[in-house]
């Protein structure tokens, strides 16, 4: 595979969204307390809603940190796919309804709310909700991975923190990269965005430890000024285990209702990615 600053170069004048557009990137309302954070890229299926979902259920049940999910994209809302689902096993599977039942007993909060928008709402919807519950700490965004317009090259200049999944595949390897130094170079190195640092997520890696390919892509990124986080997610079954095939002592990993199974957690990597995504986001 061949990388280089030509094939990483934009085609376009602006390098995101159509040519010879002048962006005009919003201004979000200035929430002391409170973090936009999106995992995005420009290539559908990179595992946005995945990490997103998990880093939710994460801070929320386990570490206590008040969230809220902002699921942007109206032709296919994946967030509300997924809690959706987490009612419907749990209403269905006798042994998930008990582990619902014994974990809220305890937890005594409501789950954590999901906001269904568009690109074009989604930052004043976010804003609204926080003004009236001032407790939230982080906003996840699940921003669709086609950008194409004016509205969601918008959205993601209002975010504080973006998070941008890599795989070593080399389709998604090439599409996050060029996603990732367009953002920088069009976005943040101009100043006209609130984007305060951006990081990649190396994600379906095979092992718990980068590999080679992941160590040279990282020394490429320092050219750029750009980084990944130390944690890697390896490509793992127990990522999508969300309880639709469960036997009588189901383990459950993703779920917008519940926390990760803690049986599950060893060796997974998520804590100290959560951990590491914290001390990104100053939370």
């Amino acid at each position: 595979m061949s990388l280089s600053v030509g094939n990483l170069r934009p085609k376009t004048p602006n390098g995101i969204g159509p040519a010879n557009h002048h962006f005009i990137y919003p201004q979000i309302l200035q929430m002391s307390d409170t973090v936009f954070v999106a995992f995005a890229s420009q290539k559908g299926g990179s595992g946005k809603s995945t990490l997103t979902a998990l880093a939710a259920s994460y801070l929320y049940y386990l570490d206590g940190v008040d969230v809220l999910v902002m699921d942007c994209d109206p032709r296919q809302h994946t967030q509300k796919d997924y809690r959706d689902n987490d009612k419907r096993v749990t209403k269905e599977n006798p042994a998930i309804n008990k582990t619902f039942t014994k974990f809220y007993t305890k937890f005594n909060k409501r789950p954590y709310k999901i906001i269904y928008s568009t690109p074009g709402a989604a930052v004043d919807d976010a804003e609204e909700y926080v003004r009236q519950n001032p407790e939230i700490k982080v906003v996840l965004f699940d921003i669709t991975g086609t950008i194409n317009d004016l509205e969601i090259v918008n959205l993601i200049s209002s975010m504080h923190y973006l998070l941008v999944p890599i795989s070593p595949d080399t389709g998604d390897l090439k599409s996050s990269l060029r996603f990732a130094v367009n953002v920088k170079e069009r976005m943040i190195d101009s100043g006209d965005t609130s984007i305060k640092d951006m990081k990649l997520v190396w994600n379906r890696v095979p092992g718990r430890q980068k590999t080679k390919i992941c160590e040279l892509i990282d020394n490429y990124l320092s050219e750029f000024q750009l980084s990944s986080l130390k944690t890697v997610m390896t490509y793992a079954t127990k990522y999508f285990k969300d309880g639709v095939i469960a036997g009588a002592s189901p383990t459950i990993f993703r779920s917008t209702l519940l926390p990760p199974d803690r049986r599950l957690l060893k060796d997974s990597n998520l804590p100290e990615l959560i951990k590491e995504i914290r001390e990104v986001i100053k939370v």
